[in-house]
């Protein structure tokens, strides 16, 4: 008995962390606001004034996304406002959903970010998302764009219950949500924010 009660404590924690480390994916994870999906961050960032963020969003915006090395030659800035503070860019970029010297599979990505910058704040937004699966098209069948409101949102990602993501939409789905993850991560460690707030207006 308590051989079994010691396997249980290790087994136990171990599935809880990668039921909670699942929950990320789930149910209201892709926001949907007015018929598409847009996930929306508001930082504060304490003594920077409007051109200090304003240059630091630029220029990770550049080095990281625009620039990055998973860019592709569509990727281009269409806004860049100081007065206003208003950036915006046009991502193209390569999604991998897996790399090795031996296998890629993958899918070209497609969004909008839209930065508003004052001093002390800004708040950045991913939108108008969509895709392009390029082992769709290896396979013979024909190029189409494939976008986020019809193939990452609850009702086409996860199963009846709300509990799994499916084996091909929960996939785009988990990486997408990865990667605005790590965009609004890296823009907030860029310009030095302190504070964020996750605003989720509809679903």
């Amino acid at each position: 008995m308590k051989r079994v009660l010691l396997i249980l404590s290790m087994v136990l924690p171990l599935c809880l962390f990668g039921q909670n480390n699942e929950a990320k994916y789930l149910a209201g994870a892709v926001p949907v606001e007015n018929g598409f999906v847009t996930f929306k961050k508001d930082f504060t960032a304490t003594g920077k004034s409007k051109a200090e963020i304003f240059a630091a969003i630029r220029d990770y915006t550049l080095s990281q996304i625009v620039e990055g090395d998973n860019h592709l030659p569509q990727s281009r800035f269409t806004a860049l406002d100081e007065e206003e503070g208003i950036i915006a860019a046009s991502i193209e970029e390569t999604l991998y959903f897996r790399r090795s010297a031996l296998v890629t599979h993958s899918t070209r990505f497609f969004y909008q970010l839209v930065y508003q910058i004052a001093d002390g704040k800004f708040s950045v937004e991913m939108r108008r998302l969509h895709y392009l699966y390029d082992e769709a098209t290896a396979a013979g069948i024909p190029e189409q764009e494939m976008p986020a409101e019809k193939w990452i949102v609850d009702s086409e990602a996860l199963n009846k219950s709300k509990t799994k993501l499916t084996r091909i939409a929960g996939k785009f789905r988990r990486y997408t949500i990865d990667r605005k993850d790590e965009i609004f991560l890296g823009v907030a460690q860029a310009v030095g924010a302190d504070k964020k707030v996750e605003i989720r207006e509809s679903y």
